[in-house]
């Protein structure tokens, strides 16, 4: 299974290097945003993507779908997490069932 991220150039550049499998990077203008969208629906229907990170800012510009699979995970950019260190572990003990500690 792949992993995908969708971010800001930034944080794709970062994804990216590290060794991500599939990275898009989207700006703030509508028809990126539109992009965004195109390109989400395509990778869960694409079948081999079991993980999608999206930037928390970019999340918050479209309606994100209600998905099992893939799992679909907010992250902080650059600027930091909008959610907050509590909100952040509740979405990864949902999403892979272990809760983590400092």
């Amino acid at each position: 299974m792949k992993v995908a991220v969708l971010g800001d150039p930034d944080t794709a550049l970062g994804f990216k290097l590290a060794g991500a499998h599939e990275v898009y990077s989207f700006g703030d203008g509508p028809l990126e945003i539109e992009r965004l969208r195109n390109k989400l629906g395509e990778l869960i229907e694409a079948g081999d993507v079991g993980i999608i990170l999206i930037t928390e800012p970019l999340a918050q510009k479209i309606e994100m779908p209600d998905v099992k699979f893939p799992i679909i995970l907010q992250v902080p950019d650059k600027s930091g997490s909008r959610f907050g260190e509590a909100q952040l572990r509740e979405i990864v003990r949902r999403a892979i069932g272990v809760e983590l500690k400092r």
